[in-house]
């Protein structure tokens, strides 16, 4: 069980957080808005996602514990321990959230929003599971406003990048919208889960990720997703991490990439067959398989 975890930038703080505990990994990829749609509360965004983060993590000690209800609680700690100084009416902090379990011979696994969770199967198959809403809701409702606003002529680049600003704040944690960690327990609810069986069979490895963490394979052509898989269960992160990083810097520089150039990157390993069986193009270190 290893992970990385690069801010956007050396002068960044970093809004990903990570928790690690036996046969348990969570991502809490804290969500880096303007502190305008966030007005009604006094605390960080890496103060949001690193308590939420340890809030998840220690509950989900409990394997008794459904994964979106030990969320639900965490959502619920965290909102309450922002006290009489945020008025959360007002906007707050957000963030998606990825995590997996062991329990037994299987593992199990939640994604809320965009982060990501990816599976590698004994048999060499590759798996990822991520909430694609967001980017559905979003998209349709600044096609909606537009259509509204923008008249007979073609919306300029600068007033559809405005406009889905908009969108995503008015499909956030609404039915028929995307659902992500914010004030209300009841996200929860809307995560994605499942659970594999481990070794033969089912899972050799899992992996949970921030969107900046699965930026490789999702958009700057880094890697791709299989490559991604093994090399991360064979111990790679920090090669693919300055692989997603040179790859943004490609798309920074050709000036064709929209929205935040560089983003907080997170990626949580856990791996379950003897390390000799898991195999990667490129080398890099073995690590010890959890118990």
């Amino acid at each position: 069980m290893f992970a990385v975890s690069w801010p956007a930038g050396p002068d960044r703080e970093n809004e990903d957080a990570v928790v690690l505990r036996p046969g348990i990994g969570v991502v809490v990829d804290g969500a880096g808005l303007d502190a305008s749609v966030r007005r009604g509360c006094v605390h960080s965004v890496a103060w949001y996602a690193r308590s939420l983060a340890a809030a998840f993590g220690e509950l989900l000690e409990d394997r008794r514990v459904a994964m979106t209800d030990a969320l639900a609680e965490a959502i619920r700690i965290v909102t309450a321990s922002h006290g009489d100084g945020c008025s959360l009416i007002g906007g707050s902090p957000s963030a998606t959230v990825a995590a997996w379990r062991v329990d037994d011979d299987d593992v199990e696994h939640l994604v809320l929003c965009d982060a990501s969770i990816v599976v590698l199967h004994a048999d060499g198959g590759v798996e990822e599971i991520t909430d694609r809403r967001i980017e559905e809701a979003v998209t349709r409702r600044t096609a909606e406003i537009l259509a509204q606003t923008a008249g007979p002529r073609p919306p300029t680049p600068e007033e559809v990048w405005s406009t889905r600003f908009r969108a995503l704040e008015e499909t956030r944690n609404v039915r028929g919208g995307f659902w992500c960690a914010q004030a209300d327990p009841a996200a929860a609810g809307e995560a994605l889960t499942g659970r594999r069986r481990i070794g033969d069979g089912g899972a050799a490895a899992v992996l949970a990720a921030s969107d900046g963490g699965t930026r490789g394979f999702q958009l700057v052509g880094a890697h791709d997703l299989a490559s991604f898989a093994a090399r991360a269960a064979s111990g790679e992160l920090e090669e693919l991490a300055a692989e997603i990083r040179t790859g943004e810097e490609r798309l920074r520089e050709r000036g064709t990439f929209r929205g935040k150039p560089f983003d907080d990157l997170t990626i949580v390993v856990g791996s379950f067959v003897p390390p000799a069986s898991l195999s990667s193009p490129h080398g890099g270190a073995t690590p010890e398989p959890i118990a």
